[in-house]
């Protein structure tokens, strides 16, 4: 993400404390730590701020209220809600009267906290993208930022996007290029289904743009631009479906 992420860890153990300190920091070290918590009092304190992105919450803190007790306080919470506790017993509770975000179990270990802040990232790539999109897809227009500016881009313009590792690459008629610091799974949501299809897990094509299908030789298409693009085999059924073949 091009925004680094602010977190809140709630924690009586010091140990679980500086353990989760250090597997945040080792999965993905431009996370910031902007707040601590050890006990309730300190727990309200943090969401009084309430400026965290994501919020590290062990539920059991040796008081008389739960975390989750707190929590109920409090309205318009910002930050994602990740659970740390070391019991079940309060999964149920917190994902019903809560919009928890995940759930984890104790002992941590870097495969759960990657796991979780991996999908993190991908969740606040998706609502930075929404809330920068000031853009309206029925208009034709989605914004694609960088660092200093936002460019407003007509969605028609654009022959196909190819995913570049954590960026996507969007190849525009043209023939010019742009490249944007988001997954493209991301663009995958955002665009239109009626004209974009993912036929790769690397290309997202505009159907408009496309000029043949190829069933021979392995299935590939071939674009308005000459360009030759494999479809996967896993999607020719929803590509037949598409397409209206079946």
């Amino acid at each position: 993400m091009g925004k680094k992420i602010k977190a809140y860890i709630v924690e009586d153990d010091v140990l679980n404390l500086e353990l989760l300190k250090f597997l945040i920091n080792k999965c993905n070290p431009d996370i910031s730590i902007i707040g601590e918590a050890k006990n309730t009092n300190e727990f309200i304190d943090l969401m009084l701020e309430n400026k965290a992105d994501v919020l590290f919450l062990d539920v059991e803190l040796e008081d008389e209220k739960s975390s989750l007790d707190i929590l109920n306080d409090f309205k318009n919470i910002k930050p994602e809600i990740i659970i740390t506790s070391a019991s079940k017993e309060y999964a149920l509770n917190a994902i019903n009267e809560f919009n928890i975000f995940s759930y984890l179990i104790k002992p941590l270990n870097i495969v759960k906290i990657n796991k979780a802040l991996t999908k993190l990232e991908n969740h606040l790539e998706k609502k930075v993208l929404e809330n920068e999109s000031t853009n309206n897809l029925a208009d034709g227009i989605i914004a694609i930022p960088d660092l200093t500016s936002i460019e407003l881009l007509d969605i028609y313009k654009i022959t196909y996007l190819e995913a570049a590792g954590k960026y996507t690459v969007f190849q525009l008629t043209d023939g010019t290029s742009r490249t944007v610091s988001k997954n493209i799974g991301i663009y995958e949501q955002l665009l239109p289904k009626n004209t974009f299809f993912r036929i790769h897990h690397k290309f997202l094509i505009n159907i408009n743009e496309t000029k043949t299908v190829f069933r021979t030789d392995g299935y590939y298409c071939v674009l308005k631009n000459g360009k030759s693009l494999p479809i996967a085999k896993r999607r020719l059924d929803e590509l037949r479906k598409y397409l209206n073949l079946k």
